[in-house]
C-alpha cells in the first residue's frame, strides 16, 4: 500500500472515529442530568473536560496517562527517577477509573490529578490546550486514538512506557490495522515490557525503529524503598498465626480459595485466610460467600486494630492496603488467574519475598509468571485441589516458603532498573521539547 494511500486510510479511520464522537455527544447531552445522579456520573465533568484548578496553569506539564490502580502504583518508581533527573518538571497523571484517580491523588505526589476526558475530539482538544503538555506518556496500552492524534498535533511528542501486546489482542488489532497503523505512526516511541511484546506491536504497524525494549515497571515497583515494613505495620495482622493471602481475587476464586483453606484448617485450625476482591463492588458478595459458610470473619472496614483469634478469614473491603497484607503471609495466590481475565500483577507478592501462586490463565502477565516459575518462586495451581496442596506445603515447611519468597524476590530485584532505564529513555525527548510549540491545526 502506497504512503498517499496509508494517509487516506488513516483520515477516513479518524472522520469515522470523530463521527461516533458526536453521536455520542448528543445522546450523551440528552441523559447528562440522568447519569449525573447515578455512580457513572462520578466524575462526569472531568471526562468532558473540566482541568481540576491544581492541573492549570503549569509550565508545560508532563502528561502521564495509566488505566487503573495497577498502572497507577507502577509509575511510583518512574516519577521518583524523573523527580531524580528533572526536580522542576511539572507532572500531570490521569487515569482512566476513579479508583485509580483516588490512588494518583494518595501515592504519587503528581502536581496535577484528572481523569482522562472521554476520547471526543472537542473535549479531548479543549483539555490539550488548557495543559499545554511537554510530552505525553501512556503507561501499558492505552490506545485513544483522539487523544493520540491531538497531543502530537500540538507538536509534543507521545511515548508508551511498559507496553504490552498480548498475543490474544493480535487478532481485533489486524483487523482495524489500516487505521490503527496511522494512530501508532504518532508515537515518538515505545518503551515495551518483552521481545515478544515488541514483535507484536510492530506486526500491527508500529514503526520498527521507533520500538525499544526495557521491561515491566512493575518489576521495579517498590525495589528502590529498602526492605519491606514489619509484618502487619498496618493492618495488625497476627504474627503468631499462618496467614495465606488470595489477592485481587475475581468471581469463583473466592470460593476456590475457602475449599483450599479448608485442608489449612483440618491441619492448623489457627490458619487465617486474607481475602482481598479485587473490585469494590463485589465486597458485600464476598462477605456473604464466607458468612453462608459459616465461618468466623471479620470486615476490614469494621475491625478494630486487632484480628481476633478466632477470626478464621479477614475480609479486607478496603483500597490500597493489599500490599500491606503481603509482609504476613506464607503464601500468595494472586487472582484473575482461573477464568478469562489474564491475570493481574503476580509481582506484588515478589517483592514482599513471599511465595507466589496462580491459576492457568496468566496471559496477561506471563512473562512475570514465567520468570518467577523458572526461578523457583512461584507455583501454577489448576484448581481448588492444587492451591491446598501448594499451601499445605508452606504450612507444613515454613523453610520452603521462604526459600520461595527470596526466589521470587530475587527476580524482582533483577529488574529493578526498569525505571531508570525507561526514564533515560524518556529524557531526551523532554529535553528536546523545553521550547513552547505551536500547535499544528487551527
Amino acid at each position: 500500500m502506497s504512503a498517499p494511500s496509508d494517509r487516506r486510510r488513516t483520515t477516513l479511520g479518524y472522520l469515522l472515529y470523530d463521527a461516533f464522537g458526536l453521536a455520542l455527544t448528543a445522546v450523551g447531552g440528552a441523559l447528562l442530568p440522568l447519569l449525573r445522579r447515578t455512580r457513572h456520573g462520578r466524575g462526569i465533568d472531568e471526562r468532558l473536560g473540566r482541568v481540576p484548578r491544581g492541573a492549570r496553569g503549569l509550565a508545560r506539564p508532563l502528561w502521564l496517562h495509566a488505566a487503573s490502580v495497577g498502572e497507577v502504583l507502577s509509575m511510583e518508581p518512574l516519577i521518583r527517577e524523573l523527580r531524580r533527573h528533572r526536580p522542576d518538571l511539572p507532572i500531570i497523571v490521569s487515569t482512566t477509573s476513579w479508583t485509580g484517580r483516588n490512588t494518583a491523588e494518595e501515592r504519587l505526589g503528581a502536581d496535577g490529578v484528572l481523569l482522562l476526558p472521554l476520547d471526543i475530539r472537542w473535549i479531548v482538544r479543549r483539555v490539550v490546550r488548557l495543559l499545554r503538555p511537554r510530552m505525553l506518556v501512556i503507561v501499558e496500552t492505552e490506545i485513544w486514538p483522539t487523544l493520540i492524534r491531538e497531543v502530537a498535533a500540538s507538536g509534543a511528542p507521545v511515548a508508551m512506557v511498559s507496553g504490552r501486546l498480548s498475543a490474544a489482542a493480535i487478532g481485533r488489532y489486524r483487523r482495524l490495522g489500516w487505521f490503527l497503523a496511522g494512530v501508532l505512526g504518532r508515537f515518538s516511541l515505545f518503551v515495551m515490557q518483552t521481545e515478544e511484546d515488541a514483535a507484536r506491536l510492530r506486526a500491527v504497524g508500529a514503526p520498527a525503529e521507533r520500538i525499544r525494549v526495557v521491561g515491566s515497571l512493575k518489576f521495579a515497583r517498590d525495589t528502590a524503598t529498602g526492605p519491606p515494613r514489619p509484618s502487619g505495620a498496618r493492618l495488625s495482622l497476627p504474627r503468631d498465626r499462618p496467614v495465606f493471602v488470595a489477592a485481587s481475587t475475581q468471581p469463583g476464586e473466592e470460593a476456590m480459595v475457602l475449599d483450599a483453606a479448608a485442608a489449612l484448617w483440618a491441619i492448623e485450625p489457627r490458619t487465617l485466610l486474607v481475602i482481598a476482591p479485587r473490585r469494590p463492588a463485589r465486597f458485600a458478595e464476598v462477605v456473604e460467600l464466607v458468612a453462608a459458610r459459616g465461618l468466623a470473619f471479620e470486615r476490614r472496614s469494621e475491625s478494630g486494630r486487632h484480628v481476633a483469634p478466632s477470626t478464621q478469614v479477614y475480609v479486607l473491603d478496603t483500597l490500597g492496603e493489599l500490599a500491606e497484607a503481603f509482609p504476613s503471609a506464607r503464601g500468595v495466590f494472586v487472582g484473575g488467574t482461573t477464568g478469562a481475565i489474564g491475570g493481574h500483577n503476580v509481582l506484588e507478592p515478589a517483592v514482599f519475598a513471599r511465595a507466589v501462586a496462580f491459576g492457568p490463565d496468566t496471559r496477561n502477565v506471563e512473562f512475570a509468571a514465567e520468570a518467577l516459575l523458572a526461578a523457583g518462586g512461584a507455583t501454577r495451581v489448576a484448581d481448588a485441589a492444587g492451591l491446598a496442596a501448594e499451601w499445605s506445603r508452606l504450612l507444613a515447611d515454613p523453610e520452603l516458603a521462604a526459600r520461595m519468597g527470596q526466589a521470587a524476590r530475587a527476580v524482582v530485584e533483577r529488574q529493578s532498573a526498569v525505571a531508570e532505564r525507561t526514564a533515560e529513555a524518556l529524557l531526551p525527548f523532554l529535553d528536546r521539547n523545553d521550547v513552547d510549540v505551536e500547535p499544528d491545526h487551527p
